[in-house]
């Protein structure tokens, strides 16, 4: 048994559903850049990390955890930053085709994405299971807000998918012009 989605008429009550859907297409695509920026940061800091902790020779008076469980810890972290950065280039792929479906109003390019995101959602739960696991519940807290966003987004691209495919059904409406009547003249028979 399925569900229907909601319709929306207007993207956030206020903006119209065509400039909303832009907006959330480049808005994506700029938090993916951003992302996966952070992300790759993020993994060469782990891996600086893990050269300094093995070159270390001289005792601290703060233990230090051992280069085994370094390297361990780090390859957790990895697999998440991974993972992370699958997503995120895949979020922002889908997000660039819609950009470039909305721009030429092409529906085939809107139904990708929204078959798409629909898949990313899933990665998305999956997400949220890997970084609760690996990293901890905190760092699941922004995941887990993206994801409402991510189900938010793909309900106004569906509506405004359906309002176009709705104007191209529509029979063209004729306006009936008013009626003048040629004179006629005399008819010459011959």
């Amino acid at each position: 048994m399925g569900f229907q989605l909601p319709r929306f008429a207007k993207c956030c009550f206020c903006v119209p559903l065509k400039i909303g859907v832009l907006i959330i297409g480049y808005f994506s695509m700029l938090a993916s850049c951003l992302t996966l920026a952070t992300v790759s940061y993020s993994i060469y800091r782990v891996h600086s990390y893990v050269e300094d902790s093995a070159n270390v020779t001289t005792v601290r008076p703060i233990p230090q955890p051992s280069p085994n469980e370094v390297a361990q810890t780090a390859l957790s972290l990895y697999i998440s930053f991974a993972y992370y950065l699958l997503v995120f280039l895949y979020n922002f792929i889908i997000n660039l085709i819609l950009v470039i479906g909305v721009h030429r109003d092409n529906t085939k390019y809107m139904r990708f994405y929204f078959t798409a995101t629909q898949i990313l959602f899933a990665l998305s739960i999956a997400l949220i299971v890997v970084t609760a696991v690996f990293m901890g519940f905190i760092a699941t807290v922004p995941v887990l807000k993206w994801s409402f966003t991510l189900l938010a987004c793909l309900v106004i691209v569906r509506s405004y998918y359906l309002s176009i495919e709705e104007a191209r059904s529509k029979p063209p409406i004729y306006e009936l012009q008013p009626y003048t009547p040629v004179p006629q003249g005399p008819t010459a028979m011959a």
